[in-house]
């Protein structure tokens, strides 16, 4: 399309836009019957048409979505240093940055699994740095 077809074929629609918000519901129910279209039966098949169009572009999101969780690359296996490691650099994050923070549940002592989480999370967060001596 041209650029001055583009032109013209907006201002057409600003025309119809126009005229169609200056007449009344009945104005447009009485055009419609004259031209022997049903008024009610058009708007049920304007409002299926519409429930199609949204199923479609939700199946096409959900589809895409679904692509996309299947081609994601699984993040990198961490190597953790040595627990008595993983403790010394957690209490040094720790030490480095006031504002950190953590809760455990149960508030008692951690699991090593917890602790080997919580590192695994301050390396992610860049609170940690994961190029250091791994062991």
């Amino acid at each position: 399309m041209t650029n001055e077809f583009q032109k013209t074929l907006a201002a057409v629609r600003a025309l119809a836009l126009k005229d169609l918000e200056a007449a009344s519901d009945e104005d447009i129910r009485t055009e419609l019957a004259a031209e022997g279209i049903d008024p009610d039966q058009l708007a049920a098949s304007i409002a299926v048409s519409l429930d199609d169009v949204l199923a479609s572009s939700l199946r096409q999101q959900a589809a895409a979505a679904k692509v996309a969780m299947q081609i994601h690359t699984p993040p990198k296996k961490l190597l953790r240093p040595t627990l008595d490691r993983i403790k010394e650099r957690i209490a040094r994050a720790f030490a480095a940055d006031p504002q950190l923070a953590t809760a455990f549940r149960e508030g008692g002592r951690q699991s090593n699994a917890d602790l080997e989480t919580l590192y695994d999370d301050l390396v992610l967060m860049g609170k940690i740095s994961d190029t250091d001596d791994v062991c």
